[in-house]
Order: structure tokens, then C-alpha cells, then sequence
């Protein structure tokens, strides 16, 4: 598996259809993010999405994401009146529905489970904004929202079919998010524009279990173990190998949290002959066992 689509798969969001569908009225309504995001598309008409004192307009085949628990608003207009998000859905069937209706979009929220993030995930922006006229044509981007706006239009499956198909449009938004990053120079926006860096990061996760040393790493990456250990302190500020024991305390922790294995089995795992040389090193990164850390969180 490649890097981000690693991150992005361990990250544990837990999405969920919050909305679809035509709106045939005024409309504003306003959604709580404490510990979730918010990724919203339009596929008819318009909308403004206002967050404090910003407000811009969304098109037809606009996207944006909410990525940090910034609490928003979409409104029909910037004088609209506001009510909540759940109000809102309350109501949504009382419209008084005209021929074309004000606007039609998707809604998904992302629900971000308690504890660390990647540190990926903590440089994002506040939001990814991304207008439908900066989508290259022929991008598999302007496919999928072709393919989501015909499926508001049926009724059968469609609500799990739209939540894959905004998971896949997130995920490119990322991606092209990160392609626009061209001149960061540190931190994991930077390593994802270094090959180097980038290749022994995907050798790592793909076999954490794996007896890496410094010397297989960096042979496996094709440059000296000096150079490998400098460039890792300078894009990520730790060296390969404190990397690897902090990715293996995360595996193990999701091990954990899927309740079917013991501590044992999760250590060998993630690349440790026992439990004792696993909660060893975990408490020498953490400060904690892994064990009292975990349960008091899952």
C-alpha cells in the first residue's frame, strides 16, 4: 500500500451521510465540528459557505473540506436565516418544492476518533477548498462528480454509493492539496515531495515487522545510512528507526482496539519477540504502558 493511502486508511474518520438531495427553499444551517469534519459538494445551482467572519460562494461541482473541527455555516444566501443542521433535516421534507430546485448537494460528516492524529493530518489547512473551473478536464475528479450527481437522481443503494464515491473525492482533494505544496521544506508535506524519504517511509509501513536497521534501510532505499538518517531528521525531525518504533506502537494499537488479539500476539506482531520488549519500548517513547494507555481511551 502507498504512504498517504496508509495514513489516510489508519486514520479511523468514520464517515457519515448527513445530507443529499434537492433544496428548494431559503436555506442556512450550521454545523457543530468538534471532534469531526465536514466535506460538502455541490452538483446543482449554488450555495455560500460561511466560516466567522469568511464567506465564499460554491458553484456547481465545487468541494470543500472541512478538515479541524471549524464550525461553518451553508446558506442559500448570506442573509439567510440560520438554524442547526439537525433542525434542519427535521424540515427538509416540508419544502415547497418548485420546478428548479435552489441547489442540490451531498453532505458527509467525518468523525475523529479520540486520541493522536498522523502529523499529516494535523498539517492539513483548516479547509480544502476546491473550485469545479481548477479541476483539470478529464480529471477522475470531474468524473465522479458526474457519476454523484446522476446518483442523487436514483433511489436504490444510493446513499452507500455516495458515501464511497465522496471517500474517493476526498482522498484526490488530499491529493491534490499536497501536489500544491511544492515548496514547503519541512514536516510531512516535505516528505512527501521527497522520493528519498518517501521510499523508505513506504518500505517501513508496508513491512513494520520487519528486522529493519538503519544499514538494510538505507540499502533498501539506494543511499548511504548517513544520508538516509540526515534526511529524516531534516524533513521529519526524528531519525528512521525512532519512525519505525512509534509506526509499530500504532499498529499495535489498532490491533488492540479491534478486541481479537492479546498484548503477546500483538507485540510479535508488530515486530517484537515478547510483550515484555514491546511494553518496554512503549513505555520509553509514551511514558506509559500500553496497556493502561489504551484501555483508558478505547
Amino acid at each position: 500500500m502507498d504512504l498517504l493511502s496508509d495514513i489516510l486508511s489508519s486514520a479511523g474518520w468514520k464517515n457519515d451521510l448527513l445530507s443529499k438531495g434537492q433544496i428548494y427553499e431559503s436555506f442556512g444551517f450550521h454545523f457543530p465540528c468538534e471532534r469531526s469534519g465536514g466535506f460538502h459538494v455541490v452538483t446543482q445551482g449554488s450555495c455560500y459557505a460561511r466560516m466567522g467572519k469568511k464567506i465564499f460562494q460554491l458553484q456547481k461541482g465545487d468541494l470543500l473540506f472541512i478538515t479541524k473541527g471549524i464550525h461553518h455555516e451553508l446558506l442559500s444566501d448570506p442573509k439567510a436565516k440560520v438554524v442547526t443542521i439537525e433542525r434542519f433535516l427535521g424540515e427538509k421534507f416540508n419544502q415547497t418544492k418548485t420546478d428548479v430546485p435552489v441547489t442540490t448537494f451531498v453532505t458527509i460528516r467525518y468523525e475523529v476518533p479520540i486520541g493522536p492524529i498522523h502529523p499529516l493530518l494535523a498539517e492539513l489547512p483548516d479547509y480544502i477548498y476546491i473550485p469545479y473551473s481548477n479541476i483539470q478536464k478529464h480529471h477522475s475528479l470531474e468524473d465522479i462528480i458526474q457519476i454523484l450527481s446522476k446518483e442523487l437522481e436514483l433511489n436504490l443503494g444510493t446513499d452507500l454509493i455516495i458515501q464511497r464515491l465522496t471517500d474517493i473525492m476526498l482522498y484526490y482533494m488530499i491529493r491534490i492539496w499536497l501536489n500544491q505544496q511544492e515548496n514547503s521544506t519541512v514536516g510531512w508535506i516535505k516528505a512527501f515531495q521527497d522520493k528519498s524519504v518517501l521510499y523508505a517511509l513506504e518500505k517501513l509501513h508496508n513491512a513494520y515487522a520487519k528486522d529493519w536497521t538503519i544499514e538494510s534501510l538505507a540499502k533498501e532505499t539506494g543511499i548511504s545510512r548517513a544520508n538516509l538518517a540526515n534526511k529524516f531528521r531534516d524533513v521529519l525531525g526524528i531519525p528512521p528507526m525512532e519512525y519505525l518504533a512509534k509506526l509499530r506502537m500504532e499498529k499495535a494499537k489498532q490491533l488492540f482496539q479491534k478486541g481479537n488479539m492479546g498484548l503477546e500476539e500483538i507485540a510479535q506482531n508488530v515486530g517484537y519477540a515478547s510483550s515484555f520488549s514491546f511494553s518496554k519500548a512503549y513505555k520509553r517513547i509514551y511514558g506509559n504502558s500500553p496497556s493502561r494507555e489504551w484501555k483508558g481511551v478505547i
